[in-house]
Order: C-alpha cells, then structure tokens, then sequence
C-alpha cells in the first residue's frame, strides 16, 4: 500500500500516461518488491527515472536512469547494477539502421539484441533483469484481430512479444530466464467476445497451454 499511495500523491497526476498505467506500475512494484532484494545500484532504461525506481530510491538503493539510444552502446558501466528495470520498453526498439537488403527485407531483433547485450553487460554476475512487456498471445489481441483491428496493444509499437518468443530473443544475448508470467494488466477493452473466445479455445484439447493475460512481467539474470 505504501508504493500505491506514493504513486497516486507523487505520478498518477503527472501525465495521461501514469495515470492509465497505474495498474501496471502498481503490478510491477509488486513483482520488484516480491524479489527481495537489499538496497543495491538499480537502473531504469528508456525514459530517466521512473515510478519504480524513485521510489526504491526513497528506500536507499541508489537509482540512476538512461535515455540515450539503446540499440548502441550505452554510457553506463560494467557489472554494476543489482537490477534492471526495462519496463515496456522492448517492444518500442527498432532494428539497427541498415542498408542491407538482408536487414531492410525483415526485422531482424538487432536493436533489441543489442539493448539486451549492453543491460546484460552492467549487470553484476548475479543481477536481475526486470522485463515487462505486452503479450502478443493474449485473450485482448485474438478479439482485436476478431474485430478485424490490428492485433497490436499499440500501433506505435515496432514487435510485440509472446512468452516463448521473450525468453527466446533474451536467450541470444545470454540471459537465462528465472521466471516468466502473464497477468492483466489493461483489462478486456471493451471485447465483448473475449470470453466467448477463451471458452472455445479452453474447450479445445489438441490445442497447447497458451498465457493468455495481457502484459508479461518476467525476470533474467546473466547466463
């Protein structure tokens, strides 16, 4: 409770942003605070820093925050941070500027590998990083694309991720998952069909295990 009133007194007014995130940082806190951890060195990546991280601040981890380009090299040192907050942020990465036809045919993760390569660098041999991000299985993306919408949480965002393709992408840049879940983090949009749709899919044995909700918080740690 403490982390919610001080999001609600000192960010939710701010800006639109904060306020429809709420729940999402309020579930983010909860993954952060769930860890454990001792004061230690924290970053945020991708815009100074956050909710999050100002506020572990106020309980004595020394918190500093990155803006610049995060496909390149970064302007933060080695194997100093205890955690990583990159809290939707990975879906917004661009590839890596090219003018191979190679790379302008398809996207190739390179600025997301890149991003990930420089976050597992300033990681201590046993720090944590804090991955959330939409998930592009969820029960909200099949109704959009029902709808005939894009199934995107948000057409500004350059790829979205699902469980496997997360750990899968994490992996090449030598981060090993500690864990991985889906919950709901924007509610159902207004989809009127979603249940309809989760009934028929649950109904249908052949088909796989899917996490269904609709962000996914996730933690790695250097392989």
């Amino acid at each position: 409770m403490a982390f919610e009133r001080y999001y609600d007194t000192e960010w939710v007014h701010r800006h639109a942003y904060f306020a429809h995130h709420r729940l999402r940082f309020l579930q983010t806190w909860d993954a952060t605070a769930e860890l454990g951890l001792a004061p230690g060195r924290v970053l945020d990546v991708g815009g100074g820093v956050g909710p999050i991280a100002a506020y572990l601040a106020r309980l004595g981890w020394r918190a500093e925050g990155t803006s610049a380009d995060l496909r390149g090299a970064l302007p933060i040192p080695t194997a100093s941070f205890d955690l990583i907050l990159c809290t939707e942020v990975i879906e917004h990465i661009k590839d890596v500027e090219s003018t191979e036809l190679h790379d302008l045919e398809a996207f190739n993760y390179s600025g997301v590998i890149n991003m990930l390569n420089e976050l597992r660098r300033a990681l201590r041999p046993e720090g944590l990083l804090l991955i959330t991000t939409p998930n592009a299985a969820s029960w909200h993306m099949l109704a959009k694309w029902l709808y005939g919408e894009l199934p995107l949480a948000d057409p500004n965002h350059v790829r979205e991720f699902t469980v496997p393709e997360l750990t899968r992408v994490a992996s090449l840049s030598n981060l090993r998952p500690i864990w991985l879940k889906t919950i709901d983090s924007w509610g159902q949009g207004g989809f009127a069909l979603r249940p309809v749709v989760a009934s028929l899919l649950s109904d249908d044995r052949t088909l796989p295990v899917v996490d269904r909700g609709d962000n996914i918080v996730s933690l790695f740690t250097p392989n």
